[in-house]
């Protein structure tokens, strides 16, 4: 039995494409920044 990275290593080897998550968007960076903003007001 082969470990289980070995099929993934297989897979970006032979070059398929299986897809990945979306990208972030404008409207996710700016969450990201406020939530960023509100914890280190609240932390530091």
């Amino acid at each position: 039995m082969r470990p289980t990275w070995f099929g993934m290593e297989t897979l970006r080897a032979s070059g398929e494409h299986t897809g990945g998550p979306k990208g972030y968007t404008d409207a996710d960076r700016r969450e990201f920044a406020n939530a960023l903003d509100r914890w280190l007001a609240r932390h530091c």
